[in-house]
C-alpha cells in the first residue's frame, strides 16, 4: 500500500472492521465533497468522486483508535502515485503533494470523523488464461501502458488504441500526409513526469497535440487542470494543444483534423 496522508503518531497500522458502509458513507462522502467544492478545492473533491474510497477503522501497537480512508486503484495507477510520493517526500514538494489530502482529512474532521490515514491500495485483478505469454511475449514499445482490465484495449494496423474513436481519428489524420505518434507515452523533462496524449502531431516544422475528452478514459477535466496540462506541454516546446469533443470525434473526425490543421496556421 502506498499511504499519501498520515496525521502525528505512529505510521505503522492495521485494518479493523468497516466503520462506515452503503449509503451512510455515500452520504458523509457527498456532504465532505460539498463542502471542499464551496471552498475552491478541485482536487480533492475529484478524488472523492472518482475513487471508490472505504472508511474502516484502525489502531496501531499502541491501541490508537483512529480512521482510515482507503481505495483500490488500478495498478499503473498505484505506481503513478508510489513513484511520485518516493520523488517528492523528502523535498519540498510534499506538501503540495499531501496538500489536497490534508484537506479532505480537515473536512472529515469538521464532520466528525477522525481520519488518520489516507491509503492507496493496488487493486488485484483477475487474472487471464494467458497471462504468462503475455509477459513471456511483450515487447517495449512506447506506447501508452494498459493493464488487463482496459477491456477497451484495441489492436489497428499493429497499434493500440483506447477506443473506436480514437482509430477514426487516427485514420482521418494519415489522410491528410500527417507524420502521427497516437497514444505516445512522453517523459516531461528533468522531472521524469509521464504524460500520455492521445495523438502527437508533425505539421509544417511544428508539434501538436490532439486531445479526446468525454469517453471513459479521457473525462472532461476543470479548466484550470486543462489550463495546466496545456502549459506543461508548451512550456516544454509543444505549438498546439487542442481539445476536442469524442461526440464530435467519433460523428465528424475529418472535419475535427481540418479544425485542428487550421489551429497551425495561428502558431506563430
Amino acid at each position: 500500500m502506498v499511504i499519501v496522508y498520515y496525521g502525528k503518531g505512529a505510521k505503522e497500522f492495521k485494518f479493523l472492521e468497516p466503520f462506515l458502509l452503503g449509503d451512510e458513507l455515500n452520504n458523509v462522502l457527498f456532504t465532505a465533497s460539498k463542502l471542499l467544492a464551496s471552498r475552491g478545492k478541485d482536487v480533492p473533491v475529484q478524488l472523492l468522486a472518482n475513487l471508490d474510497f472505504k472508511l474502516t477503522n484502525g489502531t496501531n501497537e499502541f491501541n490508537d483508535k483512529f480512521l482510515v480512508l482507503h481505495t483500490l486503484v488500478p495498478v499503473e495507477k498505484y505506481e503513478q502515485i508510489r513513484v511520485e510520493l518516493e520523488k517528492v517526500k523528502h523535498s519540498e514538494d510534499y506538501i503540495k503533494f499531501e496538500e489536497p489530502y490534508h484537506a479532505i482529512v480537515q473536512v472529515m474532521d469538521e464532520l466528525g470523523y477522525f481520519v488518520r490515514f489516507i491509503v492507496f491500495e493496488a487493486d488485484k485483478t483477475i487474472a487471464p488464461d494467458n497471462w504468462r505469454s503475455h509477459f513471456n511475449n511483450s515487447t517495449t514499445n512506447n506506447q501508452a501502458v494498459f493493464n488487463f482490465n482496459d477491456s477497451a484495449k484495441i489492436s489497428f494496423q499493429d497499434l493500440n488504441f483506447r477506443s473506436k474513436t480514437e482509430i477514426k481519428i487516427y485514420e482521418a489524420l494519415l489522410k491528410k500526409g500527417l507524420l502521427v505518434m497516437p497514444l505516445p507515452v512522453m517523459v516531461m523533462g528533468v522531472n521524469k513526469k509521464y504524460r500520455e496524449p492521445d495523438f502527437v502531431v508533425c505539421y509544417q516544422g511544428k508539434i501538436g497535440i490532439l486531445e479526446i475528452h468525454g469517453e471513459q478514459y479521457h473525462l472532461p477535466e476543470t479548466a484550470a487542470k486543462e489550463h495546466e496540462r496545456r502549459r506543461e506541454f508548451t512550456k516544454l516546446g509543444v505549438n498546439l494543444y487542442e481539445i476536442f469533443d469524442a461526440r464530435r470525434c467519433w460523428q465528424d473526425p475529418d472535419s475535427v483534423v481540418d479544425d485542428f490543421i487550421q489551429a497551425f496556421s495561428q502558431v506563430r
